[in-house]
């Protein structure tokens, strides 16, 4: 029998160290889990993507100005690191799949031990994309056969099921470091608003319970892709999220500020003599908010914008006020 080729052996790593990241993950009384987890997924990206360029024979490793392949202190060849090959095999810089990766290899260096679970929390949906992204793409190269699918198990949980639990969420972001919520906001705010909120960027469900009779088909849980949905059933789905939304995000304006508000508090911060077209320039890249004229309005970030329908105009959230005097002291230090 033929031995396996070199890629087939990457390839089982790197399912193994996506294993492992899971199984640390799902154990509740395991320290600094959340890290282990975000370090193995790294690692099992990177083997996937060096799998993939070995079984089309490409190249994995890292070169000098002059083309050569460089080595380590020790003599070994030196690799391309994950951020370099994942720019490679995802070079379209909106792929909200590289976004996600990109996200926890910026994330991965800042965790604090001791917040390991309250950071784990705050973006529990990028970390099951991280995981299905990883799967998709394994087997989009390797067929059903190498899928892990049938190996990992989704994890029971309690968050935002009952009341009590939806305040204990919310009370999650008072005790994460301000290092941790400015490394997510920023990197949040560089994106597209709809890249943020594609499913392989952050992964959200809707848990809705099942009536009526079960019949031998019918598994426990089950995934439904949007785009899979006849017209009918898309048109419910966006009901409810309209639904959801109305909750969550008030009618008032209450604690919110017109532009000329926004100005007038990062003026008095910073000591600066800002206008309301600064302001117009700082929402423009920020992309907080749709231009003049757009067919939807409402589609804002709405961390730091909103739009009131009823008066046709947008208002600004404190979050945007502290994200303005945050960058702009950034900018002028």
């Amino acid at each position: 029998m033929a031995p396996r080729p070199r890629w087939w052996h990457q390839l089982q790593a790197s399912k193994a160290e996506a294993r492992l990241a899971v199984d640390l993950y799902n154990r509740s009384s395991q320290e600094r889990q959340f890290e282990a987890f975000v370090v193995h997924m790294c690692m099992a990206w990177l083997k996937l993507l060096q799998a993939i360029y070995e079984s089309q024979n490409l190249d994995i490793y890292a070169r000098n100005k002059a083309n050569r392949r460089m080595r380590t202190a020790d003599g070994d060849w030196v690799t391309k690191p994950l951020s370099a090959i994942l720019a490679e095999y995802m070079s379209n810089d909106q792929d909200p799949r590289r976004r996600n990766v990109e996200f926890f290899i910026g994330l991965r260096n800042k965790i604090e031990h001791r917040y390991d679970r309250d950071i784990a929390s705050l973006v529990a949906g990028r970390t099951q994309a991280l995981l299905l992204n990883f799967e998709t793409v394994l087997v989009e190269n390797f067929g059903s056969d190498e899928a892990l699918s049938d190996q990992l198990r989704f994890p029971l949980f309690l968050s935002t099921i009952t009341d009590d639990a939806v305040k204990a969420i919310k009370g999650v972001r008072s005790r994460i470091p301000r290092t941790i919520l400015d490394y997510v906001q920023d990197f949040d705010a560089r994106l597209d608003p709809e890249l943020v909120a594609h499913q392989a960027y952050e992964f959200r469900i809707y848990l809705l319970p099942q009536t009526g009779p079960k019949s031998e088909a019918d598994a426990a849980i089950s995934f439904v892709r949007l785009e899979d949905m006849d017209p009918a059933q898309a048109d419910v789905m966006n009901q409810m999220q309209a639904i959801i939304r109305e909750k969550q995000v008030p009618v008032a304006d209450l604690g919110t500020r017109l532009p000329t508000d926004v100005v007038r508090a990062v003026n008095e911060a910073l000591g600066t003599a800002y206008n309301v077209s600064h302001h117009t320039a700082w929402w423009k890249r920020w992309k907080v908010r749709p231009p003049q004229g757009a067919d939807h309005p409402e589609r804002t970030r709405s961390e730091f914008c909103r739009y009131n329908a009823a008066f046709q105009r947008y208002v600004y959230t404190d979050a945007w006020v502290n994200f303005l005097i945050r960058k702009l002291s950034q900018d002028s230090n």
